[in-house]
């Protein structure tokens, strides 16, 4: 019963705690149940779609802040109006920047093959954009297609109709963009959501195939739900490297190939220790029990030789007890004879004596000789 409280009151903070170093509570925290593993995974995940939107917020507020300071500084002074875009001068711009890719700017054509030539020198390894007089075409890194927006819905999402570069500047710069910024936070963290946590199910469905085989090889019954719920614990430390990968990522550009194949590979040697270490466990305890009901079967004969070595004294004790019967007055043949009987004889022999000739009782003095007693 207290052991059946302290896993109730085990919290989030301890099991994963517990999910790192303690690999030996899997199987009590499994048994709390599917529901509070499942919970403990939702709690994992939007901690780790946190982060993601988070820091896919913080370099995506960066990028716009770089890009309006190549606009401010490369791109050269234009109007927005009946939603058409306007430069200063009529020239063809080709730009390079970090973030977008290459840039072309040409707000005179709208001849097709001309922009079908601009989107051919945009490499699929770089990407990059084509601002065009009334939309902007985008060809994304490892995108064959591309995708077009006109000016005249983009506009109309943010409430400018009229504009030009400086507006767009402060207004990209200013505190405007704040209202902007949450919504995209979260659409970033229901997205992170989703994807992630059907990521994970998938890999606690893989380690838990695992986890299954390990079960078999140690001969080791176990239900199935048992088996996932303890996946579920194992991917602990595999997702919490992930968070911090993710940071790393998204703030320092640090890349780690086949980490994919580290996580489930982290998840299932936990897996398969914990699996391992109850199947100890299990034998330790049988072990354990064997040794206790080989005691009690000792105790056992133990105190059946002490109870059959107190019931032989008393047995020799009886033995040595004899009832003296004068039969002076029966019988003349025997008078002042005198026969010995035992507890138990006298029950048998006593009534016959009485009843049966002279002759008897010298049958009985015969097989019971009177020893040298007084008369009772």
């Amino acid at each position: 019963m207290e052991q059946e409280t302290q896993n109730q009151k085990l919290g989030f903070f301890k099991k994963i705690w517990y999910s790192i170093d303690k690999i030996e509570k899997y199987g009590e925290m499994s048994a709390q149940g599917f529901p509070r593993a499942i919970s403990y995974l939702f709690q994992i995940i939007i901690i780790l779609a946190l982060i993601v939107a988070g820091t896919t917020l913080y370099q995506t507020r960066n990028a716009i802040n770089k890009v309006a300071q190549f606009v401010k500084d490369e791109i050269p002074n234009f109007t927005y109006s009946d939603n058409e875009l306007k430069l200063e001068n009529n020239e063809v711009i080709t730009k390079e920047q970090e973030y977008l890719g290459k840039i072309i700017i040409d707000t005179n054509t709208e001849n097709q093959e001309e922009i079908d030539k601009y989107i051919n020198e945009i490499s699929e390894e770089t990407g990059g954009l084509i601002i065009l007089k009334n939309r902007v075409i985008i060809k994304q890194v490892g995108m064959t297609g591309t995708l077009n927006y006109n000016y005249e819905d983009l506009v109309n999402q943010i409430g400018m109709s009229n504009f030009d570069k400086e507006q767009v500047i402060e207004f990209v710069t200013g505190t405007q963009m704040t209202s902007i910024y949450l919504g995209l936070f979260s659409i970033l963290l229901m997205s992170a959501i989703s994807v992630y946590f059907i990521n994970t199910i998938l890999n606690v469905v893989l380690v838990s195939i695992f986890g299954y085989l390990a079960t078999l090889i140690t001969k080791m019954k176990m239900r199935y739900v048992a088996i996932l719920n303890m996946a579920i614990y194992s991917i602990t430390l595999p997702t919490i490297l992930q968070m911090l990968y993710v940071i790393a990522n998204q703030l320092f550009g640090i890349q780690i190939k086949y980490f994919d194949v580290m996580y489930i590979l982290v998840s299932c040697i936990y897996m398969i220790a914990a699996i391992f270490i109850l199947k100890s466990d299990f034998t330790k305890k049988q072990e354990q029990l064997s040794e206790v009901v080989e005691v009690q079967k000792q105790v056992k004969e133990e105190l059946k030789e002490n109870e059959e070595n107190k019931q032989e004294p008393e047995k020799k004790k009886d033995k040595k007890k004899y009832f003296i019967a004068d039969f002076t007055n029966i019988s003349t043949s025997v008078a002042g004879g005198k026969v010995c009987f035992r507890p138990a004889d006298r029950i048998a022999w006593f009534p016959d004596a009485f009843s049966q000739s002279v002759t008897t009782i010298f049958v009985v003095l015969k097989f019971f000789p009177s020893p040298e007693t007084n008369n009772v």
